[in-house]
Order: C-alpha cells, then sequence, then structure tokens
C-alpha cells in the first residue's frame, strides 16, 4: 500500500473518530455510545490497516483531549478506545487465559470511568458509585460481544458492500 493512501485513510478514520466523539461530548448523555462507536471506527481501521491503526488512535485522542469541550469524552476513549487493538491479542490465547485478560481490562476500565465520573463529573452517593461500577462491567462485556459480532459482519459483508477491499489493493 502506497504511504498517501495510509495516510489519506488514518486521517480520514481520525476525523471520523472526532466528529464521534464531539457528537457525545456536545450531548452530553450520549458520551459513551459516541465512545463506543469511534472505537467500532477504530476496529474498522485495525482489520484493514493492522497494528498501524495506533497512529488513529492517538492523533485522535491527542485532538478530544486538547479541546475543552471534549475533555472528558477524550478520556474515556483513551481509556475503551484501545480496546479494538489489542483484543486479537487477547483473543490468540487459551480461553481461560483469553477472559483472564478481558475481565481484567474490563475492571481496570470501569474502574477508570469510575474515577472520570467521581471526580470530573459530579458527585454522587456510594450507592450510585456502586450501581456505576456493576453497570460499567456490565456493558463493557456487552460492548466485547458487540465488537465482535460487528467484526464479523465487517469482514463478510459490509466490506464488499464499501468497496473498501479495492482502494487497498489499486497500485
Amino acid at each position: 500500500m502506497k504511504k498517501t493512501k495510509l495516510i489519506t485513510f488514518c486521517a480520514l478514520m481520525s476525523a471520523l473518530g472526532f466528529v464521534m466523539l464531539f457528537l457525545g461530548a456536545l450531548f452530553n448523555i450520549l458520551d459513551l455510545t459516541a465512545v463506543i462507536f469511534a472505537s467500532i471506527i477504530l476496529m474498522v481501521a485495525r482489520r484493514e490497516i493492522g497494528y498501524k491503526s495506533l497512529f488513529i488512535y492517538f492523533v485522535t485522542v491527542a485532538i478530544t483531549v486538547l479541546i475543552p469541550s471534549t475533555l472528558v469524552v477524550g478520556i474515556e476513549y483513551a481509556i475503551i478506545g484501545l480496546y479494538p487493538i489489542i483484543e486479537p491479542v487477547f483473543s490468540r490465547q487459551k480461553k481461560f487465559v483469553k477472559w483472564v485478560l478481558k475481565v481484567i481490562y474490563f475492571v481496570l476500565a470501569s474502574l477508570g470511568i469510575f474515577l472520570i465520573s467521581r471526580f470530573l463529573v459530579a458527585d454522587a452517593p456510594l450507592y450510585m458509585d456502586i450501581l456505576l461500577g456493576v453497570s460499567c462491567v456490565l456493558v463493557f462485556f456487552l460492548y466485547d460481544i458487540l465488537l465482535f459480532r460487528f467484526s464479523l459482519y465487517y469482514g463478510f459483508k459490509l466490506r464488499n458492500k464499501l468497496r473498501i477491499d479495492k482502494f487497498f489493493n489499486q497500485n
């Protein structure tokens, strides 16, 4: 693949991820939904260009953290958005090790989201904090299922419909 195509694809995916995160920050209630959509965009990039998609991740995080109105969403994306890139490393392990690694990541990410909501967003009573922590872990398990299913759908149907393979295979 030529470098210009790679740079164009990375810029396009970074911009698309930033727009998703900006919309999530604009409509404050949809911030985690926007983070999940932006990480799905990152999963598509990882399927196409491999671990070079880390550049898209870092550029998107840098842009969203630099803009004050998207700071919280940018930090959430920094925590959650890394998962589509490192998930193939988890999937190559044995089943038990894979799930242990996923649970560790989910708990650490939930702790990060909990700390962001606790100290940057709002003060809440203890029962709300416990409910937030438990619901974050549940959401991450559902997010893992969503990411797996969308990855299959993208690989078998959507990639051919979007003709992305023609973009990358042309010289």
